[in-house]
C-alpha cells in the first residue's frame, strides 16, 4: 500500500492486522457421550469422570506466533497455571502436550483424571499485528460414579437374638451420593423402628429381633450413577413354634391335619421336635390312627400330625409341639373342637373319606405347607 504526505512521499509498508480464529475439538470425552455440553452463553462444559482420559485439542489459524495452555481454578484459590511452553509440557506427570491433527494445533491429554485437574481450560495465541491474545475456554469439572467403601461397610453379618448390631454403608463419588438402604429379603419388607426405606449409612437395631433376620440391600446414588451393597443379617435364636390351624374343628370320624410350623437358627432338628397328646403322651410315628411327617425348608421346619380318622376322646384333648435347638426348648400348644360338619383340609380335600389314600394326599403336602411358610415370611 502506498501512504502519501504533504510535501513527500514515502513507502511505508502498511502491517495488516489479522483475524483470529481459534476453536478446541472435544475428542475425549466427545459430545456423542452427553458430557460435553454446550450452554446459551457459549460456555461449554466437559463433564469427565475420575480415573478417565480426557482430550482436547486447540485449532488456530492465520499464522499464530504461539499457542498456550492456561488452567485457572473455577474458585479463583489458585494462581493461573500455563501448561505448556508450544510442543513441551511444563509438568509432565499431570499433562502431555502434543501436535494434533492439523498444522497449528496444540492438543492437551490429561491421562487420568482426578479433582485437582477440574478448573477453566483456556487456549491462548497471540497474533502478528493483533493487541490482545485470541482465546477460548473448556469448563472442566470432575465427577465419579458412586462406589462401595468396602473396607468401611459392613459384609454378612451373624448375631444372637438380643444383642445390639448396626449395619454399615460407606460410599464415596462425585457429588458425594444419597445412601439409603431396603429390605430385600426376611419376614417383611419393612425394616423394624425405620419403613420400607432406611435413609442414611447406617441400620442400627438396638436389640436385635429374630425377624430382623433377612437380606439388606444399600442403595449409594448421585447423578453419574448408583452403587450396590449387600448385606445378610442372620439371628440366632430358640425356636419359635406356630401351630396351624389356630384353632381346629373337625366333624367326629372325619380326618384332621396339624401343622407345626417351626422356625429356629440354628434350625430344629426332625430328633428335636414332637408332637405330644395330654391325654396319650408322645405321638410317634407308630402311633395308631396318626402320621407324622417331617419336612425340611432351610431355617423353618414343620411336623405334620396327621389324625385319621379323628375320634371323639380327641375332642378338649391338648396337643402340644415342642421344639429345641442350642438356644432352647419352646413349645406351642392347640386344642381340638368338636365341628357338626366336615371340615376341608389344607389342600382342599375331602376330608371325612374313610378310604383316603395318605400317599396321594401326600403329593399336595409340601406345596400345602409351602403356602403356609410363605405366609409366615410376609
Amino acid at each position: 500500500m502506498v501512504c502519501a504526505f504533504p510535501s513527500y512521499f514515502c513507502l511505508v509498508p502498511c502491517e495488516q492486522v489479522v483475524t483470529p480464529e481459534v476453536s478446541i475439538y472435544d475428542e475425549t470425552p466427545d459430545a456423542l457421550t452427553g458430557r460435553v455440553v454446550y450452554l446459551e452463553n457459549k460456555t461449554v462444559l466437559i463433564n469427565g469422570l475420575v480415573g478417565e482420559k480426557v482430550i482436547i485439542q486447540c485449532n488456530v489459524f492465520n499464522m499464530p506466533r504461539g499457542i498456550f495452555w492456561r488452567r485457572d481454578s473455577l474458585s479463583g484459590d489458585e494462581v493461573s497455571e500455563v501448561i505448556n511452553d508450544g510442543l513441551m509440557s511444563r509438568d509432565m506427570s499431570r499433562w502431555e502436550i502434543g501436535q494434533g491433527k492439523q498444522q497449528d494445533s496444540v492438543r492437551l491429554e490429561i491421562m487420568s483424571l482426578d479433582k485437582s485437574y477440574e478448573g477453566k481450560y483456556t487456549c491462548e495465541c497471540q497474533y502478528t499485528g493483533s493487541v490482545e491474545p485470541a482465546r477460548v475456554h473448556r469448563i472442566l469439572r470432575v465427577f465419579a460414579k458412586p462406589n462401595i467403601v468396602r473396607h468401611m461397610s459392613s459384609y454378612d453379618t451373624d448375631v444372637d437374638s438380643g444383642d445390639p448390631v448396626s449395619l454399615h454403608c460407606n460410599a464415596d463419588g462425585i457429588p458425594p451420593p444419597f445412601i439409603y438402604w431396603r429390605r430385600t429379603a426376611g419376614a417383611s419388607s419393612i425394616i423394624r423402628n425405620f419403613g420400607a426405606v432406611k435413609s442414611g449409612n447406617v441400620i442400627k437395631f438396638d436389640q436385635v429381633e429374630a425377624d430382623d433376620a433377612g437380606e439388606y440391600m444399600c442403595y449409594a446414588e448421585n447423578s453419574m450413577g448408583r452403587a450396590l451393597w449387600r448385606v445378610r443379617l442372620q439371628v440366632r435364636h430358640a425356636p419359635i413354634v406356630r401351630i396351624f390351624p389356630v384353632e381346629p374343628f373337625q366333624k367326629s370320624g372325619c380326618n384332621l391335619r396339624l401343622i407345626c410350623v417351626i422356625n429356629a437358627n440354628p434350625p430344629v432338628e426332625q430328633h428335636a421336635c414332637r408332637w405330644i397328646s395330654n391325654r396319650t403322651g408322645t405321638i410317634t410315628s407308630g402311633s395308631v390312627g396318626t402320621r407324622l411327617t417331617y419336612l425340611n425348608a432351610g431355617l423353618i421346619r414343620d411336623l405334620v400330625l396327621d389324625l385319621t380318622p379323628i375320634k371323639t376322646l380327641d375332642f378338649g384333648d391338648l396337643y402340644t409341639c415342642t421344639a429345641s435347638n442350642s438356644l432352647g426348648t419352646i413349645s406351642a400348644t392347640t386344642m381340638i373342637t368338636e365341628s357338626f360338619s366336615e371340615v376341608l383340609l389344607i389342600n382342599g380335600r375331602h376330608a371325612c373319606n374313610h378310604a383316603v389314600n395318605w400317599i396321594h394326599m401326600n403329593a399336595y403336602l409340601i406345596i400345602s405347607i409351602q403356602c403356609f411358610n410363605l405366609l409366615l415370611i410376609k
